[in-house]
């Protein structure tokens, strides 16, 4: 049913064994390599190789990350001053890609530079579709999507390369060389990783899932379905939780929709596929029936309270991030199922899309029918997912997800 989906296309052979994680270490991202060795044609080549990777990997990671930096101040209204902030990232992401283009690989790493090569030119793109907007909103959308390429193929180097395996872990796990070493490992008896079910970009209905590579067999798992918005991709959606699920330890399933979005009216078609998702992991990995996590943004977050609010929902937590409470589940006498449900609602100051009072609205339905609330209003937060909120929302939902790996 599932295929490794963590690899970019024409990529499939790249052997990421390769060991460049010691030139490339976290501990001196920049260094640059010894230039002691003897002259000669090969030892040049060498050098200028080592010195191209030891350049462009930090300036990637770092474009990346500013780019997400940047992204959690996104608002159409106001998105020409995101431009100067990005810029010199992606002048300088633009400079050293084209160092590292000039240098000739030898055909057994030839796929780790092209990999690279790859990831480097997605991350430009999104910087330079930001810094381009202007106005135009479409090139944002672009520029967000670009950014989720760039992730989705350098990802697959983070078994051999320490930086880029750091990047997928939240800052406070960075420096932990247990949880490293374990994510970097692999055992085909305990398949881990990023799969993938029917889920290419062009496709609609299937799910990306993430199992951490570490994941105590004998110990039930806490499961997080995170719902993209409308018109997006679980293919994209999933890394803006992957981070926390490398760094916590906790299943990922990134769904998508059977259409352009959820089930928001008429045929519910998206309840069935998620239940079918759920009884597939349980019939593969043991899980914690107590701590299962319906979770969404925009649409996924109004579509989280359509299908948590059913009898009999195995969802256990919902924590919808900048919906709505649709009105059918009112009409249709389901606010019963919110009694005692545990939910974290989680809405921005600033939302253009849905304002604030929407979500003032459903915090006093939701109380109103006793529901074990939790609601943060973010202030400036506009219509973005709030991914700093997740660190309290995992806490809130398994408190032991909120520990540091020993």
């Amino acid at each position: 049913m599932l295929d490794t989906d963590h690899t970019a296309p024409d990529d499939s052979s790249a052997d990421t064994s390769a060991d460049t994680s010691a030139d490339t270490s976290a501990d001196s991202p920049g260094k640059s390599p010894d230039s002691s060795p003897a002259s000669g044609p090969g030892n040049e080549h060498n050098t200028a190789l080592l010195n191209a990777i030891t350049r462009i990997i930090p300036s990637l990671l770092t474009a990346m990350e500013a780019f997400e930096n940047v992204q959690a101040n996104l608002d159409p209204r106001r998105i020409g001053g995101l431009g100067s902030i990005i810029a010199p990232f992606e002048d300088q992401l633009q400079a050293d890609l084209a160092l590292f283009s000039a240098v000739d690989f030898p055909p057994d790493i030839q796929p780790i530079g092209d990999t690279i090569s790859q990831a480097a030119t997605y991350a430009w793109r999104a910087c330079n579709g930001l810094s381009q907007a202007g106005d135009d909103f479409g090139l944002v959308m672009r520029a967000l999507r670009a950014h989720c390429r760039a992730q989705e193929i350098i990802y697959t180097l983070a078994p051999a390369m320490t930086p880029v395996n750091q990047y997928f872990l939240e800052p406070w796990a960075r420096g932990n060389g247990n949880l490293l070493a374990q994510l970097a490992s692999s055992d085909q008896h305990r398949p881990g990783g990023i799969l993938s079910a029917v889920n290419e970009r062009s496709e609609r209905g299937g799910f990306s899932l993430y199992i951490p590579e570490n994941l105590p067999r004998e110990q039930p798992a806490a499961v997080v379905f995170a719902l993209h918005g409308g018109a997006g991709h679980g293919a994209d959606f999933i890394w803006s939780w992957l981070r926390e699920a490398r760094s916590r330890g906790f299943i990922l399933v990134a769904p998508t929709s059977q259409n352009d979005t959820w089930s928001l009216q008429g045929e519910d078609r998206d309840l069935p596929a998620l239940l079918a998702i759920l009884d597939y992991l349980r019939k593969q990995w043991l899980i914690d029936s107590q701590h299962i996590l319906l979770a969404g943004m925009s649409d996924g977050a109004t579509y989280c309270l359509q299908a948590g609010l059913n009898a009999n929902s195995p969802f256990t937590h919902l924590a919808p991030f900048s919906g709505v409470l649709h009105p059918d589940i009112v009409m249709q006498g389901r606010m019963q199922y919110a009694n005692a449900k545990p939910i974290y609602l989680v809405h921005g100051s600033h939302d253009w899309m849905f304002p604030i009072e929407v979500a003032q609205m459903a915090r006093a339905e939701l109380e109103q029918a006793n529901a074990n609330l939790t609601y943060r209003e973010i202030a400036g937060l506009s219509h973005h997912f709030a991914r700093t909120e997740l660190p309290a929302v995992l806490t809130w939902f398994q408190p032991t997800l909120g520990e540091p790996h020993k």
